[in-house]
């Protein structure tokens, strides 16, 4: 496969390319977490988030906000193999529901993008507060558009990252900002169905998985 030589990143000498890999989803985090912040009125130092699924974007925005400073940042993930590798990876609180947290939140990203979470999404933020939503799982249902109107919330839709989102992520990884980044399984690329398989199934504790191409001893 060919690419622009303007699009290549070098990974520096020590640093792990199974971790490298991580960019991709990181960086769209690292869009989602900008867009959001820019939309606030108030620095995130001073604002409650609340984060909708803990897989490798909602876990990626979580790393995020704490890297630009936020400092009360919570996590809503049901999957209970899942918890604890998330409340391992940052200083977050880990919850079940979004009720468990209490109160409601000045910033809220639905990184799972179904009709419930955005319930969640419209149920719990604050008025005047900003609503960022990443995920894809349905097209349809679960907004309160009456909720946003009269409340003045900000909503806003992003997906994927520009270069120079891509470039500070890496820089960002690179310098240990975003935690160890220990939280992806390694698994054969023949294994790339049953990997789907259990992310959708709730099977594995993980946030992500790589796979490994056969006869390669790291990822390449």
């Amino acid at each position: 496969m060919a690419i622009p030589e303007r699009n290549v990143v070098a990974v520096p000498d020590g640093f792990p390319i199974e971790k490298a890999a991580l960019c991709e989803p990181l960086a769209c985090a690292w869009h989602a977490v900008r867009l959001g912040a820019a939309a606030s009125q108030t620095p995130l130092s001073a604002l409650r988030t609340l984060v909708i699924g803990g897989g490798p974007i909602g876990l990626g925005v979580a790393l995020t906000l704490a890297a630009f400073g936020a400092s009360a940042v919570s996590i809503v993930e049901p999957n209970p193999l899942r918890r604890p590798v998330l409340a391992q990876a940052g200083d977050f609180t880990v919850v079940t529901t979004a009720e468990e947290s209490g109160g409601q939140f000045d910033l809220v990203v639905d990184a799972y993008g179904g009709e419930a979470s955005r319930a969640v999404a419209s149920r719990t933020v604050q008025p005047g507060g900003v609503i960022v939503h990443i995920g894809l799982a349905s097209a349809v249902g679960g907004l309160d558009v009456r909720r946003i109107t009269l409340q003045e919330i900000t909503f806003i839709g992003t997906y994927c990252y520009t270069m120079t989102d891509f470039t500070d992520t890496f820089a960002a990884m690179t310098a240990g900002r975003l935690g160890p980044l220990d939280w992806f399984e390694m698994r054969p690329l023949g294994g790339g169905a049953d990997a789907f398989a259990d992310i959708h199934a709730g099977r594995n504790a993980a946030p992500k998985i790589i796979l490994r191409p056969p006869g390669q001893t790291k990822f390449l």
